[in-house]
């Protein structure tokens, strides 16, 4: 596993587990990952693949990723700023703003992306508590705006260090196609086979709303088609119990103590295709302590 990390902190990252997903993985020509979130998944591989595909529909996440593959110097210039509430607020109101303007720029997959945003959202997201930074689509009620406390202080604390960082990230990502928008468009990408291995990450079912006003959800869509193509080695996760794939095969894990709040200390599942590699036997636990 590689040393690199996200210098944000990001709910439900797979960082943890990555070691596993890698070694059922192998050593893919292709990776694909629609719901890449800190890109903890691809920034673990072992070798990158020959052709990388990461997505979000979080459009302030994928700027994040487009500009430190671009101007990593300029990201962190406008990350480095002490914690200050009022601020907080002031850029979290200024941030919503661009959504639309975001929006139209990443359908362009050569833009480079907007450093002062990336910077911006990426101080926000180590400086705020709770839920409601910048959500791509939601709006946050004035009496909901936190306090800050000992955990706001994620870029403060690095960025003397933060350039060097974002460095090393842009030359990782250097080769990898950053896209925004539905969890299938980088899907299109597929050459088909074991060569390919695809992480699907979705928002679990348990918290997730219908997906585009439709009957079904979208872990059921992403389900869906994982099922329709498990020849790929596919890893889709979710809670215990959430899917049920026959002739895959199952990692159950449990998060480590201080990642995240309690609702999601649930016992985590990884389901993992019969296109993968295999670890000893089918079902097995991991208690990732």
């Amino acid at each position: 596993m590689t040393g690199l990390v996200a210098p944000f902190p990001y709910f439900g990252g797979k960082r943890s587990i990555a070691e596993t997903v890698w070694a059922l993985f192998g050593a893919p020509i292709q990776y694909i990952e629609p719901f890449c979130g800190s890109a903890a998944m691809l920034l673990a591989a072992p070798k990158p693949a020959s052709l990388e595909v990461i997505s979000d529909w979080n459009g302030f996440v994928a700027n994040f990723w487009r500009a430190v593959t671009h101007q990593p110097e300029a990201v962190s210039h406008w990350a480095d700023y002490p914690v200050s509430h009022i601020d907080l607020t002031a850029r979290h109101v200024w941030l919503t703003a661009q959504r639309a303007r975001l929006t139209e720029a990443l359908t362009d997959a050569e833009w480079p992306g907007d450093s002062k945003v990336a910077g911006w959202w990426l101080w926000g997201q180590c400086a705020w508590i709770g839920e409601g930074w910048c959500e791509w689509d939601k709006e946050l009620p004035g009496d909901r705006i936190p306090a800050i406390g000992n955990r706001g202080m994620g870029i403060h604390a690095i960025s003397a260090d933060a350039q060097f960082w974002l460095k090393a990230l842009q030359r990782r990502l250097r080769r990898v196609r950053i896209l925004h928008g539905d969890w299938t468009r980088c899907l299109n990408h597929n050459c088909g086979g074991d060569s390919t291995a695809v992480f699907l990450d979705p928002p679990y079912s348990e918290f997730e709303n219908v997906y585009s006003d439709q009957e079904v959800s979208l872990s059921q869509a992403v389900a869906q088609w994982a099922r329709e193509n498990e020849n790929l080695r596919i890893a889709l996760c979710g809670h215990s119990g959430d899917y049920s794939l026959s002739g895959w095969d199952v990692v159950s894990w449990t998060r480590p103590k201080g990642m995240c709040q309690n609702k999601t200390r649930d016992l985590e599942s990884i389901w993992f295709s019969p296109g993968c590699l295999k670890l000893e036997r089918g079902l097995f636990s991991l208690g990732v302590n």
